[in-house]
């Protein structure tokens, strides 16, 4: 009787060892990197809100805007809430627009960044104003290295439930959003999308405006954990010290 011939269970699990550390090489060497004309956008996940007409809690799906060895610039893919952006627009006046002032920088980096876990928090950089979550300027809607090429590109388009709970809707599907930037012909108002992602104003009173919150990481802390980096399969991304932030 032939002796049984061991090597090939062996050589099938060194393969498939093997493949899973190419794998996980894979994963670790990719980086961020931002909007391109030829690829369009990476996608990466963080956080998680309430999204679907339930109310059921999914992950926050980003756009990399714009990735260099320090930094990432992330856009949420969709319009997530609606919030004015004070409730006093004499006061958003006399402030001249400054944003760390206002009811809804409050929210962002109060009870929507609870929305974060810690380790995901630790990720983010804060920006000019102090915070951690933040708005678009309006130049960076007319920035086409973000990938904001038209009006068209502009648009933002809701989850169910921001649509459920109050935020307007345009016939075309999409809904207004948002920027940190004061209106120049309106102290009053804050520049914000129309329907066809045109840039307006709207008084900062208005309770149904949408928002598409932006977030700065360090990328120095991050590593890719998993995913292709596409819409439908984001990035899962992990601290340096691979405690996992999922």
């Amino acid at each position: 009787m032939a002796a049984h011939d061991v090597r090939k269970p062996i050589c099938m699990a060194l393969a498939i060892l093997l493949c899973a550390g190419v794998w996980s090489l894979s994963a670790a060497d990719e980086t961020l990197r931002g909007y391109t004309a030829n690829d369009g956008y990476q996608y990466v996940e963080l956080g998680v809100y309430p999204q679907t007409l339930e109310g059921g809690r999914e992950p926050i799906v980003w756009r990399v805007l714009y990735a260099d060895a320090q930094t990432a610039l992330l856009l949420s893919e969709y319009v997530l809430f609606h919030h004015r952006i004070h409730y006093d627009d004499t006061a958003y006046a006399q402030s001249s627009g400054a944003f760390e002032t206002t009811e809804l920088y409050a929210y962002l980096n109060g009870e929507f960044l609870e929305c974060f876990s810690d380790d995901e928090q630790a990720l983010m950089t804060a920006d000019e104003t102090g915070g951690r979550i933040t708005l678009l300027t309006r130049d960076d809607l007319k920035n086409k290295a973000y990938g904001f090429t038209g009006d068209t590109a502009r648009r933002g388009y809701p989850t169910a439930y921001a649509v459920q709970n109050g935020l307007f809707q345009y016939t075309n599907g999409s809904s207004p959003y948002w920027t940190r930037t004061q209106s120049t012909s309106r102290d009053y108002g804050a520049v914000c999308t129309k329907e066809d992602g045109n840039l307006g104003y709207i008084r900062v009173m208005v309770q149904n405006e949408g928002c598409r919150p932006a977030v700065y990481l360090d990328v120095h802390r991050l590593m890719i954990q998993s995913g292709s980096g596409t819409k439908a399969d984001p990035f899962v991304l992990t601290l340096q010290n691979d405690r996992s932030i999922v």
